[in-house]
């Protein structure tokens, strides 16, 4: 890995930002904190099928890692007050990305 790189890699992690998935550049996250966890939540609600992913923030042990999966979707749906969509949820407890269902339309 060139030092360039490496050193903005490692500034990212040191920041305590959370940087999404390309699908989501250009959308506002918002913060959503579960069990004194803090998770950052970005939302496409503007398309037919809206899309959320959810980005664990700090460290988890190994023993945590199933409450934080669903502390995630919990933490979608106060973000944007949509439903997850069941069996859609995929990733692990760092990055989740799920199909949201928003309303009778959704």
């Amino acid at each position: 890995m060139k030092p360039v790189v490496l050193l903005c890699f490692v500034a990212l992690i040191g920041s305590g930002c959370s940087s999404p998935g390309h699908a989501y550049f250009g959308v506002a996250s918002r913060s959503v904190e579960i069990d004194g966890r803090r998770y950052d939540v970005y939302a496409r609600l503007d398309r037919q099928r809206p899309e959320v992913q959810v980005i664990r923030m700090g460290y988890a042990r190994r023993p945590e890692h199933i409450a934080i999966l669903e502390a995630m979707v919990q933490a979608a749906e106060q973000a944007t007050g949509c439903s997850v969509i069941a069996g859609s949820a995929v990733g692990d407890s760092g990055v989740m990305n799920a199909r949201l269902s928003c309303g009778a339309g959704g």
